[in-house]
């Protein structure tokens, strides 16, 4: 019986450590995969494209489900990335803006646009956000498409305290929102 028990054990703390060495071993499949997406441009490129995608699709299908998945998706990069706490708006009476971002330093006013880039964004959402910046008292704003930016865009924005996130750059803030979820999960699984 002792012999049986002690076998019982060792095979226990066998699986165990296979167990803890196949959860490393994954955790570090994530993180070179990780570290492939965000250091090819290509892969950005095709990430962007993507969400381009994913959501122009849901927002042309789930219209009467939840017309505002684009703005919850970037509104959760956003609290993550930057911290504070974000706040999706309603669709009506919302006065252009999707996003309200409240930080340490102020709130920030937010639009964003799910584009392709056959249609790049012009300058009429920047004059909206910096009008909704000015009325609300806002420390700064920003505009977010998937897509890319006219060079009026760049020019009208320039010294509004507005940023212009293209969808490159989502594709970037999006890798380090996944990142932060990854050590978040890591800090609560420090077996892994």
């Amino acid at each position: 019986m002792a012999i049986l028990l002690s076998f019982s054990i060792i095979i226990n703390f066998a699986l165990l450590y296979s167990l803890h060495d196949y959860k490393k071993q994954v955790e570090r499949y994530r993180s070179n995969a990780l570290d492939a997406f965000s250091s090819h441009e290509d892969m950005k490129e095709t990430l962007r494209i993507g969400l381009y995608n994913r959501f122009k699709r849901d927002l042309e299908e789930d219209k009467e489900e939840n017309p505002w998945l684009f703005e919850h998706f970037v509104a959760d990069i956003l609290k993550s990335v930057r911290g504070g706490r974000t706040v999706v708006t309603q669709s009506s009476g919302d006065f252009g803006i999707d996003i309200e971002e409240h930080t340490e330093e102020g709130l920030y006013l937010g639009q964003v646009k799910c584009y392709h880039d056959q249609n790049p964004l012009g300058y009429t959402p920047i004059a909206i956000v910096h009008s909704q910046m000015i009325k609300q008292n806002a420390v700064g704003g920003y505009v977010i498409t998937t897509g890319k930016f006219t060079h009026n865009a760049y020019t009208y924005a320039s010294g509004l305290d507005i940023e212009l996130i293209n969808g490159t750059q989502l594709v970037e803030l999006w890798l380090q929102h996944l990142e932060e979820k990854r050590e978040q999960v890591t800090v609560l699984s420090p077996a892994t």
